[in-house]
C-alpha cells in the first residue's frame, strides 16, 4: 500500500483541531513506518504544528501550482499510482476510481447553520457532499458525527463508516503542587479562577459563561485562553459584564495552557456542539475538573467523569460549579476524570486509523 496524505490544512489553518489531529496522524504513521508521501508540504510556515514535522525523509509532492486558498476546495490534482490510498487533512478526495479514498468527517457545523456564513458555509457542505459520495472509507471523529453524518446524508451506506476518537497529548497532566520546581501560573492570574479556553462563536456560548461567573461568589474570577484575536464587541461585553474579574490570555501554548488547567477550578466549556472537542479531554488529563454540556460529542469524551447539563444557562452552569466546594467530591471528579482520559491517546486513534486503511484497502483491491 502506498499512502498519500494530503497536508494541505495546514495552509488553512495557523492553529485548531483539526491541525492537531493531522499532525499526530502524520507523525504517528512516520512513527509505524508506513510507506507515507506528502503532498503539499510546507505551503504556509507559519502553521504551529507544520513547524515541527520533519519532512526530509518522505517523499514530497507539490500537487498543483495552484495557490492553495483556492486548490483546498478542488478534488486532487495530482494523478496517484494504481491502488494508492488518498487521506486528506481537509475533506478533499481523488476523482480517480483506481485509488483508495479516505475521509475524515469532523463536524456538520456548515450543515447545522452555526459555523462560517455564506459563501464559505456552501462551499464546505458542497466540497464534503461530493467527498461523502466518492470516498471509499469515513472516519468519523466522534459517534455523534457518525450519526449526524447518516442524518444528513441518508444515502451513505453505514459500512463504510469507522469511529476513531482523537487522542489527547502528553503534553496534558497533573503535577503535584506542593511538590519543588513546578511550573506556576503568571503573577497576574490568582486562584480561585474558571477557565474558558478556545473559540467565542455562536454555539460555544461564551456570553453564558460570562453570565456564569457573574452569578459565582467575586472570588471566583475567569481566564480566557486562546481562541484568537478579540474585537471591539467583545472585549466591551466582557468588561461590561465582569469589570475586575477576568484576565485574557490570548496566545497560549500547549505546556503554559497544561498549567493554567492543573490551577483551574475548573473548566467551563459550554459549547452546544462538538465533533470531539479537545479543551473537555485536555483538562481532565490534567486533573482539572469539566462543567459542560450533555449535547453531541461531550458524553462521548467526558462519560461520567464531568459536571454535564442538558439545561444550557448560566444558573445550571453555576450550580454544576459549585458542587465542586466538597472536597471529597471534587477529588472524585478530577480522579475519575484522569481516569476517563487514559482511553483516548493518539497511538490508539493511529494504530486503528491504519487497520481501517487495511480494512478499506481489501475490500476494494484485494477480492
Amino acid at each position: 500500500m502506498q499512502i498519500f496524505l494530503d497536508n494541505i490544512v495546514f495552509t488553512i489553518q495557523k492553529a485548531g483541531g483539526v491541525s492537531v489531529y493531522w499532525y499526530e496522524l502524520l507523525q504517528g504513521m512516520c512513527n509505524a513506518g508506513m510507506p507515507v508521501n506528502f503532498l503539499n508540504a510546507g505551503l504556509n510556515p507559519s502553521n504551529i504544528f507544520e513547524q515541527q514535522l520533519n519532512y526530509q525523509q518522505h517523499t514530497c509532492i507539490r500537487e498543483s501550482w495552484i495557490p492553495p486558498k483556492y486548490l483546498r476546495y478542488l478534488p486532487l490534482q495530482y494523478t496517484l499510482p494504481h491502488s494508492a490510498i488518498f487521506h486528506a487533512g481537509y475533506l478533499r478526495v481523488s476523482p480517480q476510481k483506481n485509488v483508495l479514498n479516505i475521509l475524515t468527517v469532523h463536524d456538520f457545523a456548515h450543515e447545522r447553520k452555526i459555523a462560517t456564513r455564506f459563501p464559505r458555509g456552501l462551499a464546505n457542505t458542497q466540497q464534503k457532499a461530493y467527498g461523502i459520495k466518492r470516498a471509499d472509507g469515513i472516519i468519523c471523529i466522534s459517534d455523534s458525527t457518525r450519526k449526524e453524518l447518516l442524518h444528513f446524508y441518508p444515502e451513505t451506506n453505514p459500512a463504510k463508516l469507522r469511529v476513531v476518537y482523537h487522542g489527547l497529548a502528553d503534553t496534558f497532566y497533573p503535577f503535584d503542587k506542593k511538590a519543588a520546581g513546578i511550573p506556576i501560573l503568571p503573577a497576574a492570574i490568582n486562584c480561585p479562577y474558571i477557565l474558558y479556553v478556545g473559540g467565542r462563536d455562536n454555539y460555544k456560548n461564551f456570553r453564558t459563561a460570562l453570565d456564569t461567573i457573574a452569578l459565582l461568589p467575586p472570588a471566583y474570577k475567569l481566564v480566557v485562553a486562546g481562541g484568537g484575536p478579540w474585537d471591539k464587541k467583545e472585549q466591551q461585553l466582557i468588561e461590561n459584564k465582569l469589570h475586575g474579574r477576568y484576565i485574557i490570555v490570548e496566545n497560549v501554548k500547549p505546556a503554559d495552557l497544561n498549567i493554567l488547567y492543573n490551577y483551574a477550578w475548573c473548566l467551563l466549556y459550554p459549547s452546544c456542539y462538538e465533533g470531539f472537542g479537545f479543551p473537555p479531554g485536555e483538562a481532565m488529563k490534567a486533573g482539572c475538573p469539566v462543567v459542560t454540556t450533555n449535547c453531541t460529542s461531550m458524553p462521548e469524551v467526558v462519560g461520567n467523569a464531568g459536571l454535564l447539563t442538558t439545561e444550557i444557562t448560566a444558573r445550571a452552569f453555576a450550580e454544576q460549579i459549585l458542587q465542586l466546594e466538597e472536597p471529597s467530591f471534587r477529588d472524585q471528579i478530577i480522579q475519575a476524570g484522569i481516569a476517563q482520559s487514559s482511553l483516548f491517546t493518539w497511538e490508539k486513534s493511529v494504530r486503528e486509523t491504519i487497520r481501517f486503511y487495511k480494512d478499506c484497502w481489501n475490500n476494494k483491491f484485494a477480492s
